[in-house]
This record gives C-alpha cells, structure tokens and sequence, in this order.
C-alpha cells in the first residue's frame, strides 16, 4: 500500500487523479485570484466554492486538520466580501434583490451544510455567525432542519413552520436527531440521516453525487471530485456529546473531524 492510500480519508480519490485535480483547481483559483484583483469585484461566489473544493480535497486526502483552518478562513474572507457587496446591492436596488446562491439554506447540494458543519467543529461561531448572515438574505426559502442546526448555535434563531419539500425530506432525520431529548435517540436519527444522505442528494438534482466515476481516461477532464463528506451530522454528534463510534462505518461520515473538535475541548 502506497503512502497515499495510506493516508487518505476516503478510498474512493484515485491517487493519479488527484495530483492532475490538485494541479487544475491551484491554476483555477490563482486565475480567478487574479481577475477579481484586477476588476476589484468583491463578489466571491465561485471563489468560495473553488476554495471549499479545495478544503474538502485537502481533508480527503489525509491532511492535518489544524491545517485546514486556514483554508476555512480564507473562504470565510470571501464570504464575508460577497456579504458586503450583496448588502450594498440590495440598498441600491430594492426592486431586485440578490443573495449568495451556493449558501442560501435550499439550495439543493452538502455546500451550505458542510460549510455550518465544519464552523462548529472549528469551533467559530464568529465563522458561524458569518455564514448565517449570507443564509438570512433568502427568507422566501427555509429548510427546517437546517435552521435547526443555525439554531443549535445562535439562541432564538427562527424555524421555518413550512414543510419540508419532497426533495429534501432526507434531511429529517437530521431534524430529528437535533431535537432529539436523548442521546440514544440523536444517535438513532443520524444513523438514518447518513444511511439517507448520499441518495437524498442524488434525488434531490445534486450533480455532484456520483462523479468519482469520472476519474479515469478522458472523463476526467469533467471531474472535480474532492471527497464526499457529511459534516453537518458529525456537528450534531459533537454538540450533543452522543457516542458516534457506530457512525464510523459510514465512509462520508468525517469522524476526525469529531475527534478533533473533543480535543480542542477538552
């Protein structure tokens, strides 16, 4: 067994793909680095998923965690310059307002969640509070069990009353794990909501699901595979302090990341 299979977190990423991706997505970034330089656009929208790609590369492929924080803070800087253009936006045009796509809560794919997820696990709620700030500028489209997890961290934060669409109804299991009043219970509703996840997201219209199939011969040209992680479950598991051992089996279930985050607490 190579050194990098040894090391990497999710055996899925072919180890002569991921040098070629790693290779694209840094030409990619410092190419969109440089034209937002250059047209001093403090709309970051593609930047925040490219730097969230290459987040979710750097922990699938075994680096250190406490590494990864800069990476988070780096895409918290362009959510943070997206929010203030957005905001100056929505001021001049009130007849037609904007948002942040990839972070409004419906949006159908595990970016908005992962990006919460991971938040918490840092343990930042100033990271927290940011992300939500971006979320808050679509109030037409709620996702109940997502304001669930926003309001896990921020007292009083409003649960939409609507249901659940039928595309999403994956998730209410998550739902149920965070209101759960016992620990055997949250830990009973994860177990659903990861046995759920990854087919929930393929119905759901997410077209990222299933695209390690493309890692091979000329396909991979349209490949962006960096992982398939569910860190939104592995917050809940934290906050809630439960037992997650029977979770690990779960290959998208990020349990490092767990660990991590009791460490820094204890």
């Amino acid at each position: 067994m190579s050194e990098f299979e040894q090391q990497r977190r999710q055996k899925l990423l072919d180890e002569d793909f991921y040098y070629y991706f790693q290779e694209r997505l840094t030409k990619l970034i410092s190419m969109v680095d440089s034209d937002m330089k250059r047209e001093k656009d403090g709309y970051a929208e593609f930047m925040i998923g490219l730097q969230y790609q290459q987040l979710c590369l750097d922990y699938t492929v075994g680096k250190k965690i406490i590494g990864l924080s800069s990476r988070m803070e780096c895409i918290l800087k362009y959510i943070q310059s997206s929010i203030d253009y957005v905001d100056k936006y929505n001021i001049a045009n009130p007849n037609d307002r904007m948002d942040i796509t990839i972070l409004t809560e419906y949006f159908e794919t595990e970016t908005l969640s992962n990006l919460l997820g991971l938040a918490i696990l840092f343990k930042r709620q100033d990271w927290f509070e940011t992300i939500v700030k971006a979320v808050d500028f679509d109030q037409e489209n709620r996702e109940k069990a997502l304001d669930s997890l926003i309001a896990m961290k921020i007292s009083n934060y409003p649960i939409t009353e609507e249901k659940t669409p039928r595309s999403l109804s994956f998730r209410n299991p998550l739902y149920k794990a965070i209101h759960a009043e016992k620990p055997k219970d949250a830990l009973k509703f994860l177990d659903e909501y990861l046995r759920r996840w990854y087919d929930g997201l393929r119905k759901a219209g997410n077209v990222y699901i299933d695209i390690h199939l493309l890692q091979q011969g000329d396909s991979r040209d349209c490949c962006s595979f960096h992982g398939y992680w569910c860190f939104e479950a592995a917050a809940v598991a934290y906050l809630k302090n439960i037992d997650d051992s029977t979770l690990h089996r779960f290959m998208y279930y990020p349990k490092d990341m767990v660990e991590y985050a009791r460490q820094q607490s204890s």
